[in-house]
C-alpha cells in the first residue's frame, strides 16, 4: 500500500478536441448506470493501452483511496466520490478487505465484519459484501473504475494484510473465497482485479495469489487483472508470465524510475502497463514537481496512466503510517490532485497513443540531464508531434537543444505549465524544420519550481 523508507496539424487538433468535449457532453448527460456500464475496460488492439466498451482510449488517471469501503462513511465516501469526479480521475485503489489502516479492523464504520468467523475466508458475511459492492456502484455512477484488491496481503507479508491468514487457511478456503467474490461481483462494469498487495511471497507462497487470481476468474472472466507487488519492480519481473495477468505496472520510486518503465514499453509480447504506485503526496518529504516528475515520467515513458497517492486520503484519517498535519478533507484540494488534473487536460488535447518514448535522444539531443534532472520525451510515429518534460533542479542556462530534421512542416513550439495550465509561445516559434534549434525553458512556473512540458508540433 505505501512506499516506505507543438500540436499536430490544426485542424486535426481541433477535430480531437470537439470529438473529446462532445464525448465529455454525453457522458454528462449520461444516466448514472448508462455510463457505469461503458467502463469495462478492455485492452487495446495493439496491446498498449486500455479501451472503454465503446473502443474508446481510457488514458488511466488513478488515485489511492485504499480504505474507503470500512474507514468513511457514505456520506464521506460521497464527498470523495464526487470531488475526484469533478477533478477528472477515472480510477481508485480500493481494498476489498482492510486488515490495518482502518478505525476497526477489519470492519467497517458501522461494524459490519468480512468473516462470521474472524481470519477465515471460508465465511464470508453476505451484508459486508453487499455493502462493499453498493461502494463499488456508487464509484461507477461517478465515472471511476475500481481496481479491486480482494486479498490485500500487506507490506512483507506482515500485520498490514492477510497473507498469514490465506496460508494458514490453505488453498481450498481460499479458492472458495475467491469464487464467491467473482461470483458476488461480475455484473459490475467498473472492476479491475488487483492480486496481491505490497508483497512479492517467495516462490512457495505465490499460489495464494495465482489461486485467488484463478478462483475468481473461473467465476467472472469478463474483467482484466493486475496485481499490487512488491516495490521497485514491474509485475511481470515479480510474478512472472502467468495466464491471468492482462495489465502489466510498475511501482517504484527514486530518481531514476523512468528506466525500468522504459524497459517495460520494450518488453514482448506488449501489455498495457501502469506506474500502480510510487512516492506519495504527503510522505517521503515529497514535493509537488516530485509528484508531477513521476506522473509524467511514466506517460512518456510509454505506460497507459499512472496512479496518484496521498496522505491522508488512503487512509481516511484513520490508522496510517506517516503523520500528516491535515484532513482528508483538506487534502482534496492539494497541489498533486492540481497537477493531475491538469495533466489530464493536456493530455486530452494530445494523441497520446500514438507517442511513444524517444530513442536514443534524437530529438532533444542536448541539456536532456541525468537522474532527476532527465527530460523524457515521446513522439509520433508520423514525425508531427513531440513531448518532452523538463524536470525542475536543471543548471542554468536552461536549454534544451531539440533536432528539428525529423519534422515535415515548420515546426511549432510551446509551453505547457504543469502546475498552473496554459500553452505559452517558446521564443522564436515556429521554426523551420531543419538543423538543431537552442530553446530556453521559461522558468519559474509560478508554484516555485521550473519543471515544464515542451510540445513541439508540425504545422
Amino acid at each position: 500500500m505505501k512506499i516506505r523508507n507543438g500540436v499536430r496539424a490544426a485542424g486535426v487538433v481541433s477535430l480531437v478536441t470537439a470529438a473529446m468535449a462532445l464525448a465529455a457532453g454525453l457522458a454528462a448527460a449520461a444516466p448514472p448506470q448508462s455510463r457505469a456500464s461503458n467502463l469495462r475496460l478492455l485492452v487495446s488492439g495493439n496491446g498498449r493501452y486500455l479501451v472503454d466498451q465503446q473502443g474508446a482510449p481510457f488514458l488511466v488517471l488513478g488515485d489511492s483511496p485504499w480504505s474507503i469501503i470500512v474507514q468513511p462513511d457514505e456520506h464521506d465516501q460521497e464527498i470523495y466520490l464526487a470531488d475526484r469526479e469533478r477533478r477528472g480521475f477515472n480510477s481508485l485503489i480500493v481494498n476489498l478487505l482492510e486488515h490495518k489502516f482502518c478505525t476497526h479492523p477489519p470492519n467497517t464504520r458501522a461494524g459490519l465484519a468480512p468473516f462470521l468467523v474472524p481470519g477465515d475466508f471460508s465465511t464470508p458475511n453476505d451484508a459486508y459484501f453487499d455493502y462493499a459492492r453498493q461502494v463499488v456502484e456508487r464509484a461507477g455512477q461517478h465515472g471511476l473504475v475500481v481496481w479491486l484488491a480482494p486479498g490485500y496481503l500487506g507490506y512483507g507479508g506482515g500485520d498490514e494484510g492477510f497473507y498469514k491468514e490465506m496460508i494458514a487457511g490453505g488453498r481450498e478456503k481460499l479458492r472458495a473465497y475467491g469464487r464467491y467474490v467473482g461470483r458476488r461481483f461480475r455484473d459490475l462494469p467498473n472492476i479491475v482485479w488487483m492480486l496481491g498487495g505490497d508483497y512479492t511471497p517467495a516462490p512457495a507462497g505465490q499460489w495464494v495469489v495465482n489461486d485467488l487470481a484463478e478462483a475468481i476468474r473461473s467465476e467472472d472472466p469478463g474483467h482484466l487483472m493486475t496485481a499490487h507487488h512488491g516495490g521497485s519492480t514491474s509485475l511481470i519481473e515479480a510474478f512472472g508470465e502467468q495466464p491471468w495477468i492482462a495489465i502489466n505496472n510498475f511501482y517504484g520510486s527514486g530518481n531514476t524510475i523512468f528506466a525500468p518503465m522504459l524497459g517495460e514499453f520494450q518488453r514482448r509480447p506488449p501489455r498495457p502497463f501502469v506506474l500502480i504506485e510510487t512516492t506519495y503526496e504527503g510522505e517521503h518529504d515529497s514535493t509537488p514537481e516530485q509528484i508531477r516528475r513521476q506522473a509524467y515520467w511514466a506517460m512518456l515513458a510509454g505506460a497507459g496512466g499512472q496512479f496518484f497517492g496521498n496522505n491522508p486520503i488512503w487512509h481516511f484519517d484513520g490508522p496510517g503510517l506517516y503523520p500528516i498535519a491535515m484532513t482528508w478533507q483538506q487534502a482534496l484540494d492539494s497541489p498533486g490532485a492540481h497537477s493531475m488534473t491538469l495533466l489530464a487536460e493536456l493530455y486530452a488535447r494530445l494523441p497520446w497513443t500514438e507517442l511513444a518514448p524517444e530513442e536514443n535522444h534524437e530529438i532533444v539531443t542536448a541539456g536532456f540531464g541525468k537522474d532527476a534532472d532527465t527530460a523524457l520525451t515521446a513522439v509520433t510515429g508520423d514525425g508531427r508531434l513531440s513531448v518532452t518534460y523538463v524536470p525542475s533542479a536543471r543548471p542554468q542556462p536552461r536549454e534544451l537543444a531539440v533536432a528539428l530534421d525529423g519534422f515535415r512542416a515548420p515546426v511549432v513550439a510551446r509551453w505547457y505549465n504543469p502546475a498552473k495550465g496554459g500553452f505559452s509561445d517558446a521564443a522564436g516559434s515556429p521554426f523551420a524544420p531543419r538543423g538543431v534549434r537552442e530553446i530556453q525553458t521559461p522558468g519559474d512556473n509560478g508554484a516555485g519550481a521550473g519543471d515544464w512540458v515542451l510540445v513541439l508540433g508540425a504545422r
